[in-house]
């Protein structure tokens, strides 16, 4: 038995603003017997709930959030239980269309129907220290047309909570304490701790074993729509 963790997940369906995002899991099974498949999602303030499928030998088998006990208005982080070797990997799209991609779809937007997506592979441990190299929270108008944003995204999967140390290395280095209660995901807003327009590297130190994952988003200065936005699972320690 394996377990993959895709832990970045946003289900959004906004009727203000026509903003959507829609997600899907691929389970590539290379095998010759089908795999049975246990999904488990965690949520950031509910009991975690769980689905079953099967992803057929010698192919890659879709499913999404239409077919998962999930609603719009919710992140999460799947966990995928597998009986058999695969490969999983996650993609979410962002659209101005509430999740309409008809060629005849309506938009709010001024700049007109669009879509961005990110893709990334999963997770396959749970560990105490995480590392990521890319960080920067970009705000200066006043020199750049882009304004970016990061998140840093914890899951922890324990039944008790977990006590996650951020060590953000700059020439120095800054640390801050979060706390992530027992099977739930969170999502760290970096623009409130990190140092504006500096680079920086994060050790993420846990008391228990957990997942972790990073997030960038590309705005416009003059408005909240998304120009881009990428992930970059993180990677486990402690390094030698």
């Amino acid at each position: 038995m394996t377990i993959h963790y895709l832990i970045d997940h946003s289900y959004t369906e906004d009727d203000d603003t026509g903003y959507g995002e829609f997600g899907h899991l691929l389970a590539f099974n290379p095998g010759a017997h089908d795999a049975h498949l246990k999904l488990t999602f965690y949520f950031t303030d509910r009991e975690p709930a769980t689905f079953e499928m099967t992803a057929a030998a010698g192919k890659s088998t879709e499913s999404n959030y239409s077919k998962w006990p999930v609603k719009p208005g919710q992140r999460f982080a799947l966990a995928v239980e597998s009986d058999q070797p695969i490969i999983c990997q996650s993609t979410v799209g962002w659209n101005v269309t509430r999740n309409d991609y008809a060629p005849n779809a309506r938009t709010k937007s001024p700049l007109g129907v669009r879509e961005t997506a990110k893709s990334y592979n999963a997770l396959t441990q749970l560990s105490r220290h995480w590392y990521t190299a890319d960080g920067i929270v970009i705000d200066m108008p006043e020199h750049m047309y882009v304004r970016e944003s990061e998140w840093a995204i914890l899951l922890n999967p324990n039944d008790a909570p977990a006590r996650i140390t951020l060590h953000l290395h700059y020439d120095d280095v800054d640390d801050h304490v979060v706390e992530v209660p027992a099977r739930r995901v969170s999502w760290i807003f970096m623009d409130e701790i990190a140092r504006k327009n500096k680079h920086y590297g994060v050790h993420f130190e846990s008391d228990l074993p957990i997942a972790a994952q990073w997030l960038r988003t590309v705005n416009w200065n003059d408005g909240d729509e998304i120009m881009a936005y990428w992930d970059a699972p993180c990677i486990p320690g402690p390094l030698k």
